[in-house]
């Protein structure tokens, strides 16, 4: 290309030679080229990460899933609350005293929900759900929200998606964690 502009800048006498289109191609190369390659050279490494075929989700890709799935309804006998969400949107629920603090994402964004309720009683409604576990006795979490996991026989330490609190599964709960997680 940047040797067939010069046909338009300069006038065409004595142009259709091989010195004159070596020169065009160094010029190219050394303007065009070469840096646009060595800069993909340095980023390349980020071309294949997870995070950025996750990042590619569109809105009505999401939207079709929840449509899919059927709102969970935590209902509060104590003060007549309710709380609904999709199973995607759950993240865990952990037990506050005579509370249950529900950490759901969503829109993309962290959102938590305190209800009046017993941890048994969310457990019950919560055990439709093949996903959810309860790994301690005052955790819930969503299977499908596990980052990693850390610990022995002793217990684990879950890191979840969209939270920065580590989860503890408790001794009990090991072998019935290991074999959901599966």
């Amino acid at each position: 290309a940047a040797y067939f502009a010069g046909f338009v800048i300069e006038e065409p006498a004595s142009r259709w030679n091989l010195a004159t289109f070596a020169d065009s191609l160094q010029k190219a190369l050394l303007l065009g080229i070469i840096p646009v390659f060595f800069f993909t050279m340095l980023n390349i490494r980020y071309l294949f990460t997870p995070e950025i075929f996750l990042s590619f989700n569109t809105l009505k890709e999401n939207q079709a899933e929840k449509t899919k799935e059927q709102i969970i309804q935590i209902v509060s006998k104590a003060k007549k609350q309710n709380l609904s969400f999709y199973p995607s949107e759950f993240v865990y629920a952990e037990s506050s005293g005579n509370y249950v603090v529900f950490y759901l994402v969503k829109d993309n964004k962290p959102t938590k929900v305190v209800i009046r309720n017993s941890m048994g009683d969310t457990e019950k409604q919560l055990s439709a759900n093949p996903g959810f576990m309860r790994t301690h006795r005052a955790y819930i979490v969503n299977l499908k929200k596990v980052v990693s996991k850390k610990g022995n026989a002793l217990g684990y330490r879950l890191q979840m998606e969209g939270s920065e609190n580590v989860i503890p599964v408790s001794r009990q709960n090991i072998q019935k964690f290991d074999q959901m997680m599966k």
